[in-house]
């Protein structure tokens, strides 16, 4: 099994059972080393799990935006030191 997996499978656990902070750090090492497509879809089923539900214009997606920010936003970091 690749890292890649284990952090990932830990990120959707922890986006389940454990505090938000294991679920960032999750997105954050996963979009430092690798073009994770898991980082968004782990973002977005955090904030579909903690969100409460219904209608409510005060509600912001943190984690899915987060999640779009680090995966664009680290990819030239990530093409310089990693390739």
């Amino acid at each position: 099994m690749s890292l890649r997996v284990i952090i990932a499978a830990v990120g959707f656990v922890g986006a389940i059972f454990a505090p938000p902070w294991v679920t960032l750090a999750c997105i954050v090492l996963l979009s430092l080393r690798y073009r994770a497509w898991e980082v968004i879809i782990l973002g977005l089923a955090t904030d579909l799990i903690w969100l409460p539900g219904g209608p409510s214009l005060h509600l912001f997606p943190l984690f899915t935006v987060l999640s779009l920010i680090l995966v664009w936003g680290l990819e030239p970091l990530r093409l310089q030191f990693l390739e």
